[in-house]
């Protein structure tokens, strides 16, 4: 057990704000950061400590000496992605201070750099989000030109999304031009080169944009008792899967009104 002076609880703090904020932002379920909180807690001489922790924010309270001398945090969380790189990276900054292994100084120096660091590999982010999108056709029953317009829509959406992402826009803005943009590939590439299903090619190309991790998150932070935040984890997969359908059906309405035929 560290003994903690009163002088490093703001360090303290600072760690832990920024580990909370690191694990939020890049997709890590709550009851998993609440879990990394209390492990820093415990590797310290604190009397007494609470965590409250949901995708939009961090609630924490920390006292040495008992009640007279708590000290507390609130952290607002407005951006998500899902980086499980980035979570990684955060767990061990923590299991290595918790440890001994690493001071409060460099876990600071190190989380700060996470923090400000962008998405790395942008290319190769793009080109695996196409093929994925390629591929996910081809599990559907498509061909070799369903597969490579599927991939094509996947790589544009994806740089669509670094794009909002770095504008800061809300999840369902970016959800719902990538429906547009899919639906629009898919009809505009099978109505010119006459071959191809545009079905497949939408299906196939969407499925890389549909929630999985925060529903997945969603059903686990409810089986471990946070109902708020499963709830809301659960309301954001539902707008971002309503928005994807959104998109796409605004493309075809469209397509139908302008006379367009093939649907």
């Amino acid at each position: 057990m560290t003994v903690v002076a009163e002088a490093d609880i703001h360090k303290i703090l600072k760690v832990i704000k920024l580990i909370s904020q690191i694990m939020l932002e890049n997709g890590a379920e709550t009851y998993r950061v609440e879990d990394t909180i209390v492990r820093i807690c415990q590797s310290y001489d604190f009397l007494e400590f609470e965590a409250l922790v949901i995708p939009t924010g961090v609630f924490f309270s920390v006292s040495l000496e008992g009640i007279s001398s708590n000290h507390t945090f609130i952290k607002r969380v407005k951006r998500r992605t899902v980086d499980l790189t980035k979570v990684n990276s955060a767990n061990t900054i923590s299991r290595k201070l918790t440890e001994g292994v690493l001071s409060l100084e460099e876990a600071t120096v190190q989380l700060e750099a996470m923090l400000r660091s962008g998405p790395e590999k942008k290319l190769f982010l793009t080109v695996a989000y196409g093929l994925s999108a390629g591929f996910f056709t081809l599990l559907f029953g498509g061909g070799i030109f369903d597969f490579s317009i599927a991939a094509i829509s996947g790589a544009v959406v994806q740089l669509a999304a670094f794009f909002f992402k770095k504008e800061d826009m809300f999840h369902f803005i970016i959800s719902l031009v990538g429906g547009m943009i899919t639906a629009a590939i898919a009809m505009a590439a099978t109505q010119i080169f006459a071959m191809g299903n545009f079905e497949l090619i939408i299906s196939g190309a969407i499925m890389p944009l549909l929630p999985g991790l925060a529903m997945t998150n969603a059903i686990r932070d409810s089986m471990q008792g946070d109902l708020v935040s499963g709830v809301a984890r659960g309301t954001e997969a539902l707008i971002v899967a309503v928005s994807l359908a959104v998109g796409v059906i605004i493309v075809l309405k469209v397509w139908l009104l302008m006379g367009g035929g093939g649907l």
